[in-house]
């Protein structure tokens, strides 16, 4: 199966799982397996936050993001 992100790669936290509220740009620093093998992010914005997140919950920043 191949991967929808890569690790480095700038994304956004979707709009239907953030409510237009964050649009801080994150970068994915790892992969990251489930008990259940589903693929996982964990990805840092600038400011040192964290999160992890799935697929359906990020989606990639414009090719004209700064980090």
């Amino acid at each position: 199966m191949k991967e929808a992100f890569h690790i480095g790669q700038l994304v956004r936290i979707s709009r239907s799982f953030s409510g237009s509220s964050d649009q801080r740009v994150y970068c994915i620093v790892c992969l990251v397996a489930d008990e259940d093998e589903a693929l996982l992010y964990r990805i840092k914005n600038t400011v040192g936050i964290e999160r992890v997140v799935t697929s359906r919950e990020i989606e990639p920043a414009a090719l004209t993001a700064v980090p």
